[in-house]
């Protein structure tokens, strides 16, 4: 079976079209060189291959090439410096296009066909960096022929793309690989090698025929102007249920209705939907097995798998008598943020890493479009840094800090700071009480509000649940003077667009304390660069200042 993936490659003629750019195509006498010339470099080595290419092309050769060296293969699932170490890239041979890296150096565009013979069957392992429970990446490995198996199906449920197969997510994860790259590759069809960054980019690129390869994150986010040139043949979504507004709102602008699946690195692709109405049940794909545990978890069977026995996916599930089933939900802490899976128990192990952060939970976030949020303890020198530059700019810099180990999605975008995670009477973190410090509100309710030229006055109210009042502190809480300034700087942003960050200060002085339910009064006046804040209650003056903006 895994000659199937390869037949094409290896038989066509060598200026026959396997992938282009947009501006360069890619054929497969040019693959074929860059994949041999990659095998001679690995030589006679051991241990795995890292390889990480953006170019899909690219990525092919350097797969074939490795393979041929009878080496097993590494896909890091990003190319952040951090995280390559973490995984081991230093440790083994890397393979990529990535100009100045310290790799062995593929690129099919400066390759012309070149003597050697291509294998028409290539056997061997490739492994995916996955989130595992304990927070570190975890390697899952899969045979060539459970790959091919997979490939298989998908042919055998969609046929062959009928024009160029383009995709907005990478091929370095297993969705991307097996529905941008091995499929078309099998098939004969050709690949556009570039990950489409923009529907923009998808509708220049788009040809005849062509087939999309999306994800929930991107066609949640079509902007309402972008049509497709061409009615695409097929618009395929994966890495987490796709909302039925979204799904509405592609058929109306594209003309075809996403088609989801359902799977994971370690199961492949279980099911499949296309949401033409309400709750649409998934369909398993042939060769499939599933059921319910004794705990209502899905789980599968297939020969995707590597396996015997049924593998679970961490779903609670009805299953319907035609077979067909329903999600009801995860069972485990992987979740799904903007359709990539993140383990909590990684952001949460990264968090604590560094410096000014004594305990941290992390939690997804469905009221705020599953964005993922982080609970905070910070330590003394934390704490420090937390009340000289205030709760916004402290969170940039952790999120600054986070960027080389992780990805993008598994950054928080919203922060809390307390002084201890919430636990039961067992000691246990609750998620919804976690995702309940995220409800509370940052700035107080505003009454009234007058704006004159570059001065204003807010009539503010203290509610109780500011979030600025939780822990700060037990049984009488206050107002705190980073608060102030944060509530000053924010209000003044939105007024003027002006970003007033605290980076310089001056005349800072809090007089008195204010506590919730208090009425109060805020003047800004903005000259510039500089805002004057003054809070007044009862006719005094409890709180004033000036900050500056940084530009």
């Amino acid at each position: 079976m895994t000659e199937n993936l390869w037949h094409f490659l290896s038989t066509a003629a060598p200026d026959a079209s396997v992938a282009t750019d947009g501006t360069r195509v890619a054929t497969a006498g040019s693959v074929r060189a860059a994949a041999l010339s990659v095998a001679a470099r690995l030589g006679a080595g051991e241990g795995p291959v890292m390889l990480y290419c953006g170019d899909a092309a690219n990525f092919v050769a350097g797969l074939a090439g490795a393979l041929i060296a009878e080496r097993e293969v590494l896909l890091p699932g990003h190319a952040a410096p951090d995280y390559l170490r973490e995984i081991g890239v230093a440790n083994g041979a890397f393979v990529s296009d990535i100009r100045g890296a310290d790799a062995i150096q593929v690129s099919v565009y400066e390759t012309g066909p070149g003597p050697g013979i291509f294998p028409s069957s290539l056997e061997g392992r490739v492994g995916f960096f996955t989130s595992g429970s304990s927070g570190e990446p975890k390697l899952c490995m899969k045979a060539m022929d459970q790959l091919a198996a997979e490939v298989a199906v998908l042919r055998r449920q969609w046929g062959a793309p009928q024009g160029a197969v383009a995709g907005t997510v990478s091929h370095q994860h297993i969705y991307g690989l097996l529905f941008r790259v091995l499929w078309p590759l099998a098939t004969g069809a050709i690949i556009f090698s570039q990950q489409l960054e923009t529907w923009e980019a998808v509708a220049a690129r788009l040809e005849p025929g062509g087939v999309i390869v999306s994800s929930p994150a991107h066609l949640a986010r079509i902007p309402s102007a972008v049509r497709l040139p061409h009615m695409p043949t097929a618009i395929f979504s994966s890495g987490g249920p796709l909302s039925l507004d979204a799904a509405e709102n592609a058929a109306a602008q594209f003309g075809f209705t996403p088609i989801e699946v359902l799977g994971s690195t370690e199961t492949g692709g279980v099911a499949w939907r296309r949401q033409t109405g309400a709750n649409m049940p998934w369909t398993p794909m042939p060769e499939v097995e599933i059921r319910a545990d004794e705990t209502g978890a899905l789980v599968v069977r297939s020969p995707f798998t590597g396996h015997d026995g049924f593998l679970s996916m961490g779903d609670a599930v009805e299953i319907a008598d035609d077979g067909r089933f329903t999600l009801r939900g995860r069972l485990d802490r992987i979740v799904k943020i903007e359709g990539k899976r993140v383990s909590l128990p990684r952001v949460e192990e990264a968090l604590k890493s560094l410096a000014g952060i004594a305990d941290a939970a992390a939690i997804d976030l469905p009221a705020r479009q599953g964005a993922l949020g982080a609970v905070v303890v910070p330590t003394e020198e934390g704490e420090t840094a937390l009340a000289t530059i205030g709760p916004f700019r402290f969170s940039r810099h952790l999120r600054s800090l986070l960027k080389s180990r992780l990805e993008p999605m598994e950054q928080p975008r919203f922060w809390r700071f307390v002084p201890r995670i919430p636990e039961n009477a067992q000691g246990k973190r609750i998620a919804a009480d976690l995702r309940a410090l995220f409800s509370s509100p940052e700035l107080p309710q505003i009454d009234t509000s007058e704006i004159d030229g570059d001065d204003a006055r807010f009539e503010l109210r203290l509610q109780p649940e500011l979030r600025w009042f939780e822990g700060h502190f037990p049984g009488q809480p206050i107002l705190p003077g980073v608060a102030q300034l944060h509530i000053a700087a924010v209000l003044a942003e939105q007024t003027w667009g002006t970003v007033f960050d605290g980076r310089e200060m001056s005349r800072i002085k809090f007089k008195r304390v204010m506590q919730p339910e208090e009425r109060v009064s805020l003047t800004l006046r903005k000259d510039r660069s500089r805002l004057d804040f003054k809070y007044i209650c009862d006719g005094d003056v409890v709180a004033s200042g000036t900050v500056r903006s940084s530009s």
